[in-house]
């Protein structure tokens, strides 16, 4: 497999994309149920990535692998209220590599992206939320020097 480098996603990667997030769903949904997607949702990723592929305060970048999508990483600006010192921050929220195209820094390089297209926007800083119950996933984000800002804490009713 040979790497190509990243680029913006575009409307025919949408069916590959999506499928990459349901694989990253799936495999979120084995640490907590919470996670999972309901009965007939896998449709909607697609509608939803459409949508955030519209919107330019959003962003989609992927990496290829001999042409096709194999790892895609979705990154927001966010606009805070007029009254706080921070005027934009901005929230990765979706990044996954194909498993059969881990381990060769793709991850690395769609966050990079990502980073950097938030900082071009005037982002101060950048969040991602991450599983408490996914070591392999709190590693990589802490790899790329962030850290602890916010506790989410969850009850179940």
């Amino acid at each position: 497999m040979t790497a190509s480098p990243l680029r913006r996603a575009r409307r025919a990667d949408l069916p590959a994309l999506a499928a990459l997030w349901s694989e990253l769903v799936e495999q979120h949904a084995t640490l907590d149920a919470a996670f999972a997607l309901r009965a007939g949702a896998a449709a909607a990723l697609e509608a939803e990535l459409a949508r955030e592929l519209d919107d330019a305060d959003h962003a989609l970048f992927v990496s290829d692998a001999d042409g096709v999508p194999v790892g895609f990483c979705a990154v927001q600006v966010q606009h805070g209220p007029a009254v706080a010192v921070e005027m934009h921050r901005a929230e990765i929220t979706e990044l996954v590599v194909a498993r059969s195209a881990r381990r060769a820094g793709r991850g690395r390089a769609l966050a990079e992206a990502a980073l950097a297209w938030a900082r071009e926007r005037g982002a101060a800083r950048v969040e991602v939320r991450v599983a408490a119950r996914n070591p392999s996933g709190q590693a990589f984000w802490r790899s790329l020097g962030f850290g602890a800002f916010v506790d989410v804490l969850d009850r179940r009713l």
